[in-house]
């Protein structure tokens, strides 16, 4: 029953992105270099208060997407840098 509270809140979403949202932050604070660590961790610090918003408030359905499209691009593009990083350091070796 708990599961049917969760989805029609939208928390199993909200569960989700900060999963996504915590392992990208985990890979970006591995990065040696101080320039390419930064350039990624001020990306997903940009995401993390809307992030926050939608854990802890209770949104209208159009905010709540908003927010979540906001911060899911935010974790995508840096995702996309961390994946380009690895391909860089592939090619250099």
């Amino acid at each position: 029953m708990v599961w049917l509270i969760d989805f029609i809140l939208g928390r199993t979403f909200v569960y989700r992105i900060r999963r996504r949202y915590d392992k990208a932050r985990e890979r970006a604070d591995r990065i040696r270099n101080r320039m390419d660590r930064l350039a990624i961790l001020r990306i997903l610090d940009q995401a993390e208060p809307q992030l926050v918003i939608l854990e802890e408030q209770s949104l209208s359905r159009n905010d709540r997407k908003r927010i979540f499209a906001y911060v899911k691009s935010g974790i995508i593009k840096a995702e996309r840098m961390l994946q380009q990083l690895k391909e860089r350091k592939k090619l250099q070796a």
